[in-house]
């Protein structure tokens, strides 16, 4: 450490972190599985969700937009963008 930069060298914090044990492997490899079977079935609904929704909201718009509409319409533009977000990941592997 020198004044100028007061923080330790990344190369000084991995010498200081001990390399991976077998529980550690074991621990992540679990929460890794774990996270997949939870997370990837709502990835593909928000995936397909991405690709339907704007099906539904773009002949709402065509049709013209009015006041009681309008809610309708930004609700599902924000529940497209939030699938889009949600879905992005899905079939990536």
């Amino acid at each position: 450490m020198t004044p100028s930069s007061p923080l330790p060298s990344v190369a000084n914090l991995r010498k200081a972190v001990p390399t991976s044990t077998g529980l550690k492997d074991a621990l992540t490899g679990f929460a890794d599985i774990n996270r997949t079977a939870a997370v990837e079935p709502i990835r593909a609904l928000a995936f397909y969700a991405a690709i339907v929704l704007p099906l539904v909201y773009l002949p709402l718009i065509a049709n013209g937009i009015t006041a009681e509409r309008l809610t309708i319409i930004a609700g599902l533009l924000l529940a497209n963008a939030a699938a889009l977000v949600l879905g992005h990941g899905h079939g990536s592997r």
